[in-house]
């Protein structure tokens, strides 16, 4: 057994078997006597569930994955060519192909029994997006052993610090061609094909930009939504402190009211026996 045969085994487990597999490794490099190994496994970090979705599918959707990350190098390439009608169309189609390839993330959380929530696919989506939108941020995608998400404001590049456990342990990965603008101005038709690409290219950059102000206008209706809340929980505890202060006032007085009905039960009876043995007197004196 080694790091790279548990690493390639390990991100590919359930996040609920994560660590009952993780332990079972570490004991298994203690009885091979290799404590270095122990150690280092006993180190690695348990992913999201949005992680284990991407190692499954770097897995498992391998082309699939490697598609939408040379689509966004093609689109990075062509870029600076916009026409805008043309580049959100594509924008709006590598959008489609972000989420179909997040749904086949979920199917495979399916037949693994595992249920996605709806932030967790999200995380997917976004970090699909970073990996077509930075080179760093691909190859953390496409490792297999990604223990968080990623995400891309489209400017900056993405911060991909602690995204990937054991960074400088390499897997090999089969390699293919990549894909490139072609720019051959000796042929018209591929020149035409090269300025088609370009100008559709663009409409991605139009597109995220409106995917991100849907995204951020959710926030602001969420944030808005949450403030709404947070009055009427305000509100809400203002008004059981001032029931509290109510009730508090209701014990009191039924306690003032409790000792006043006992002295005034107290004074009854000495009455009553008072004027039994005044009875009782009078009674004596007619007899005689």
């Amino acid at each position: 057994m080694d790091l790279t045969d548990v690493l390639s085994d390990l991100y590919l487990r359930a996040p609920t078997e994560f660590v009952t597999v993780r332990t079972a490794r570490v004991q298994a490099a203690r009885d091979d006597g290799d404590a270095e190994l122990a150690k280092r496994i006993g180190r690695l970090s348990k992913p999201s569930t949005a992680a284990w979705l991407m190692n499954l599918l770097a897995a498992r959707r391998t082309t699939d994955v490697d598609d939408i990350v040379e689509l966004g190098a093609l689109i990075r390439d062509a870029e600076k060519n916009m026409d805008a009608q043309d580049l959100r169309q594509l924008g709006k189609q590598r959008i489609a192909l972000i989420r179909a390839l997040a749904r086949q993330g979920e199917a495979l959380a399916a037949e693994a029994g595992q249920k996605v929530s709806a932030a967790a696919m999200l995380e997917v989506e976004q970090t699909l997006h970073a990996a077509m939108s930075d080179p760093a941020a691909a190859d953390a995608a496409r490792s297999g052993r990604l223990v968080r998400a990623l995400s891309s404001n489209g400017i900056e590049p993405v911060d991909t610090d602690g995204a990937v456990a054991e960074p400088s342990v390499i897997i090999e990965r089969a390699s293919r061609p990549a894909l490139r603008v072609v720019e051959d101005a000796s042929s018209p038709r591929r020149l035409a094909e090269a300025e088609k690409k370009a100008e559709a290219a663009a409409a991605a950059a139009a597109a995220a930009k409106d995917e991100r102000e849907g995204v951020r206008e959710k926030h602001r209706a969420l944030a808005g939504h949450r403030a709404e809340l947070t009055r009427e929980r305000q509100d809400l505890t203002a008004r059981l402190s001032k029931l509290d202060e109510e009730l508090s006032a209701i014990e009191r007085e039924d306690d003032a009211l409790r000792r006043a009905a006992a002295s005034v039960d107290h004074r009854l009876d000495v009455a009553k026996r008072a004027a039994d043995r005044a009875a009782e007197r009078v009674a004596s004196l007619r007899k005689k």
